[in-house]
């Protein structure tokens, strides 16, 4: 189910979808990881779709205009954005680079 709200946060639409249908997403994600397939959708492009939902959802819960830079796609002066970038790892889970 979804629902659809305006900039003032008044609904405006709602709907119901026909249920989950990533199974067929997922299976051919694991096959590709045991050489048995090719992916369906190429990661690069599944990383931009990917990002835009976190922008979006980054703009809405801080009622901010959210810019990032090119470069690198961090937030442009968006403390309020920069607290929702990521979260807290778990002590031994960092990821190191």
């Amino acid at each position: 189910a979804w629902t659809v709200y305006d900039p003032k946060g008044v609904q405006i639409g709602e709907g119901k979808g026909p249920g989950r249908k990533d199974a067929a997403h997922i299976g051919n994600f694991l096959e590709a990881i045991r050489g048995n397939a090719g992916l369906n959708s190429p990661i690069d492009e599944a990383q931009v779709s990917t990002m835009l939902c976190h922008l979006g959802n980054i703009a809405y819960r801080t009622g901010t205009v959210v810019q990032c830079n090119p470069e690198n796609g961090r937030l442009l002066d968006n403390p309020a954005g920069e607290k929702l970038w990521k979260r807290p790892y778990r002590l031994g889970w960092e990821p190191t680079l």
